[in-house]
């Protein structure tokens, strides 16, 4: 099978398909000849080919925005707010204790012993972390180092994470990082709109909804991949 071939298995799957993540299918899509002949299948099929900015990961997105997927966006902007925004919080508040700029970028290493190391070393951390109810399989009776691998589990099922040092624990961040940061972004520029109560159609949302991927965070693409 061809880069390029896989490359389009991997964007029928819902994958976000980045330099880290699947570096052959996307130098794939780097190429102009591969991009083009990508956009003409998922065109054929009613999607097209995305990214958030011309370094970013590649991803299939929708080529008209029904009401019906409107309704699936939404849901997956409450999955982020409720399960994934707290946990970059937390992550972003460990790098700035650390002395490191908060934002994570996609190529980012993130160590589980020095995630545990600063959370030993911080009541605030410990605390916080103890107190996070959005990691995935937490329970009552974990450790803080029970949760931080459970955390770091729960980012690369996502598509968040790659393992790259399974020895020592060390994952790289993806290219899907930075639609995570478009979500979270969305959220707060409309709050109001994305309360639980009231589900309205923010000013302008419909374009901004158009750059969001099929599947997405909801249904895991990355992780089933």
């Amino acid at each position: 099978m061809s880069r390029l071939d896989l490359a389009l298995k991997r964007l029928a799957e819902g994958c976000f398909i980045c330099a880290v993540h699947y570096p052959e299918e996307y130098a794939a899509l780097q190429e102009a000849d591969g991009r083009a002949r990508a956009e003409a299948w998922l065109s054929a099929i009613g999607y097209r080919l995305a990214r958030l900015d011309a370094e970013g990961a590649f991803f299939m997105a929708h080529a008209v925005v029904t009401a019906e997927l409107r309704n699936r966006l939404r849901d997956e902007l409450r999955t982020v707010r409720g399960k994934l925004e707290p946990v970059v919080g937390f992550m972003e508040t460990l790098r700035q204790a650390q002395g490191r700029h908060p934002q994570i970028h996609a190529g980012d290493m993130l160590w589980e012993s020095e995630i545990s190391e600063a959370v030993r070393g911080s009541a605030l951390l410990e605390r916080r972390l103890l107190e996070m109810r959005e990691i995935g399989g937490a329970r009552v009776t974990d450790s803080a180092i029970d949760r931080v691998r459970r955390m770091l589990a729960q980012l690369q099922n996502d598509g968040y994470l790659v393992e790259t040092n399974p020895t020592n624990k060390g994952y790289r961040v993806t290219g899907k990082i930075d639609y995570l940061y478009q979500l979270i972004g969305f959220i707060a520029e409309n709050t109001t709109q994305l309360s639980d109560e009231v589900m309205g159609e923010p000013d302008g949302a419909q374009s901004r909804l158009d750059g969001m991927p099929t599947g997405g965070v909801e249904t895991g693409g990355d992780a089933a991949a």
